[in-house]
């Protein structure tokens, strides 16, 4: 039993029963021992690929778009990481910018927003030609004026998993507690809420909710005074969280690159992830004035950037057979190209 596990277990010996949310928190994020406070490593080395391990492309794409949207932005311009983890894109976007986009990276200073120790110290060490350019802040900004942009971030907001239950036609909360040393699910209290989609769902039908994200998102869009907020991730829109065959959730971990649907084991080493609800999101964002734009995949995100960087060759690194094969996995359907979408919302 390893330490983190212990920290669970008395937890839950002091209250009798923890809500899944709070075991996520503690699974993923407890300082020193959480998965994301001691795996640095993704791609081949982690238990999953996301779109900045594929190579330096994507950060390169962004920053040529950025770069774009940041010419219409008079005086100094903010450009806001939100949940960074080893700094690797943020860096690959300023190195570029820096090479290819020399004016805007003169005008532009960087914010990271980590609250995470650990994390700030591998964004150092991945940033350090770029020191002084880049500024750590534990929460978003009061104000903007510019971009803010995370990756596969709001995936990663401990949630609610909830069940439903068709004799009461109600909604319950799913909580942790423990059997012979292991974690098992307990039933926890019910719940007023209402989604709208409940004619017809199956007893025992599971869902989550993610009030942290769709919380964050609001001090996000609030924070925004001219520009634009953007959101890389894999999720749904509402109505498609309730259909017969998700009956069992979008909860699931990843451990060596395959899919479990066993969350409560290998506590600290396998991620604990769940599909956005792009609409609450996207509702979180308009709430606060925000435009948005259709939502777009990522492959056609991107496929509109590369047709650009053809236009201005001047303004972007050669396209060389490496980044040809890079791109080919970010846009692929069967790889990352449908598999992650593109939220964006601005503020003229």
């Amino acid at each position: 039993m390893n330490e983190l596990t212990q920290l669970i277990h008395r937890e839950i010996r002091r209250n009798g029963v923890i809500s899944f949310e709070q075991f996520m928190e503690l699974a993923l994020y407890e300082p020193g021992l959480g998965y994301y406070e001691t795996q640095r490593q993704v791609g081949k080395e982690g238990d999953f690929f996301t779109s900045v391990s594929v190579g330096t492309l994507f950060g390169e794409l962004l920053a040529f778009q950025f770069a774009q949207w940041m010419e219409a932005i008079d005086g100094s311009i903010q450009l806001i990481e939100a949940g960074a983890h080893n700094g690797q894109l943020s860096c690959d976007i300023l190195n570029t910018l820096k090479q290819w986009h020399p004016i805007i990276y003169e005008k532009v200073s960087m914010i990271i927003v980590e609250p995470s120790k650990q994390h700030k110290q591998w964004q150092a060490e991945a940033l350090t030609e770029h020191k002084g350019k880049v500024e750590w802040r534990g929460e978003v900004p009061e104000k903007f004026y510019g971009i803010l942009f995370c990756n596969e971030l709001l995936d990663a907001f401990p949630v609610q998993r909830l069940g439903w239950d068709g004799g009461g036609e109600t909604w319950f909360e799913w909580g942790v507690a423990t059997k012979d040393e292991r974690f098992v699910w307990r039933r926890m209290e019910n719940l007023p809420i209402r989604f709208g989609c409940e004619e017809g769902l199956s007893d025992g039908y599971v869902t989550v909710r993610s009030t942290r994200s769709e919380a964050f998102w609001v001090k996000v869009s609030n924070a925004s005074r001219q520009g634009r907020v953007m959101a890389f991730d894999y999720g749904l829109e509402s109505d498609a969280f309730f259909v017969p065959p998700r009956k069992d959730g979008t909860l699931r971990a990843y451990y060596r690159h395959q899919i479990t649907d066993d969350l409560l084991a290998r506590v600290g080493e396998q991620d604990l992830t769940a599909s956005v609800n792009f609409t609450a999101i996207r509702n979180a964002g308009e709430s606060a004035g925000l435009k948005s734009e259709p939502m777009r995949a990522q492959e056609q995100f991107l496929m509109g950037i590369f047709e650009k960087t053809l236009k201005q060759p001047e303004r972007f690194p050669e396209w060389t057979a490496k980044r040809r094969r890079q791109f080919q996995t970010l846009v692929h359907p069967e790889h990352l190209g449908r598999q992650f979408q593109v939220l964006q919302q601005v503020r003229d």
